[in-house]
């Protein structure tokens, strides 16, 4: 396998500059036809599309959906994507110092909890997004210059948005109904150990101590990422950040070249002599059958998972129309039945 060959790119993310490098297989190979299947996705929908991106603390998610709107503006063939967070719905800082949360039979004023599920206004999220269907609203933003809310910054106006934050596929109270606006969904996963040093260095950077960063990644962002990991509900479909910060498809290798694809038959062609099928022929021939109805069943269930295959190699953007035809081998028209 090649090197992994890294892009560089500036971000600014709530006030502050961020720069960040991208793995360019992984750009060609997951976000790129991660933004093809949601601008056709869009396009039957008819109307504004919300994209739910949820992930634990430290993968990067901030810096990700703001690179995939960059990237969806250098594709004319690309529906337009716009970034937005949920952290513009924290309550404000005089909220956070004046109420208060049990926990383990103690009070602990939420302003000690910042970023916890507890310590954002849901109702008010739920409003922003009954609205942002249909019309172009405006959207917080939280700014880390001065640690608290600023209202109604952004005018969403995009096709897409995509909405990152770790709560939003929680599966506790009223995160709950958070999750029903969701268009699609998509979920970062991460080995803990990879967020915990990550996190550690993020505190670091922004000037703390390493005994003082470990102490506030036990105190707070340990819990965050066990609660998100833990409790948040299934996505409609999961990436996997890996030790180096690079993404794949969870469970999947992403491949940086072509691959031999001579084990995916061109066309079925199906022995009926195995000792499963031939004992079950066996069986339903004593019971007066007739042991075509397997075999002509057989076969057509292998035709329907072949084209079930190449439907999604094409709908999700591994493979183009003309390369699925001269791969496969198959006709026009063939291949006109397959994605129908």
């Amino acid at each position: 396998m090649r090197e992994k060959e890294w892009r560089t790119c500036r971000l600014m993310i709530n006030g502050l500059a961020h720069k960040v490098q991208y793995n360019q297989a992984t750009i060609d190979n997951l976000f790129l036809p991660f933004l093809r299947r949601m601008g056709k996705m869009q396009q039957k929908l008819g109307r504004r599309m919300i994209i739910l991106l949820a992930a634990p603390p430290g993968v990067g998610k901030s810096t990700l959906a703001l690179f995939l709107e960059r990237l969806s503006n250098t594709d004319e063939e690309l529906v337009p994507v716009q970034a937005l967070g949920l952290d513009g719905f924290h309550y404000p800082n005089k909220y956070l110092t004046s109420h208060s949360i049990e926990r383990g039979g103690q009070l602990i004023p939420l302003s000690a909890i910042k970023g916890s599920p507890e310590t954002f206004a849901v109702d008010k999220l739920i409003g922003k997004l009954t609205d942002v269907r249909k019309n172009n609203v405006r959207w917080p933003v939280y700014d880390r210059n001065i640690h608290d809310v600023l209202e109604e910054m952004i005018t969403v106006k995009r096709p897409i948005v995509i909405l990152e934050g770790n709560w939003l596929l929680l599966g506790e109270d009223r995160w709950l109904n958070v999750r029903s606006f969701a268009d699609y969904s998509l979920f970062i996963s991460a080995e803990p150990q990879d967020l915990k040093e990550r996190l550690i260095r993020r505190k670091m950077a922004g000037g703390s101590t390493m005994e003082a960063a470990k102490k506030f990644y036990q105190k707070s962002d340990k819990l965050n990422v066990e609660r998100c990991l833990k409790r948040s509900w299934p996505a409609d479909e999961t990436w996997q950040m890996l030790t180096d910060g690079d993404y794949q498809l969870k469970g999947k290798v992403m491949p940086t070249r072509m691959v031999d694809r001579d084990a995916l038959w061109k066309k079925p062609d199906v022995q009926l002599n195995n000792s499963l099928l031939g004992g079950l022929n066996n069986r339903h021939a004593g019971q007066g059958g007739k042991t075509p109805l397997y075999d002509e069943g057989y076969v057509q269930g292998m035709e329907a998972a072949r084209k079930a295959i190449l439907r999604k190699l094409y709908k999700n953007g591994t493979m183009s129309s003309k390369a699925l035809l001269d791969t496969f081998q198959i006709t026009a028209e063939e291949f006109k039945d397959i994605i129908e």
